[in-house]
């Protein structure tokens, strides 16, 4: 996986692993928010939000929700 710093452009070689490790609770920021995100989409029909989902797609999740100085490339 390929992180970049967003002001100095340095990029950061990390495994998926080391990722959820390091970046634990930037990820929980950015899954708090995807969820209230799917849940106010979803007010008119009830839908269970899974983390499951959030890594699904977890380059355009982190990057959107996580307001890190970090983003997958």
């Amino acid at each position: 996986m390929l992180l970049k710093n967003k002001r100095t452009r340095e990029p950061l070689n990390i495994t998926l692993l080391k990722f959820k490790i390091h970046f634990a609770k930037t990820i929980k920021i950015a899954f708090e928010s995807y969820m209230r995100t799917e849940l106010v989409k979803s007010s008119f029909q009830i839908k269970d939000v899974k983390e499951s989902d959030f890594y699904f797609d977890l380059q355009w999740n982190f990057n959107c929700y996580s307001y890190s100085d970090l983003y997958i490339e």
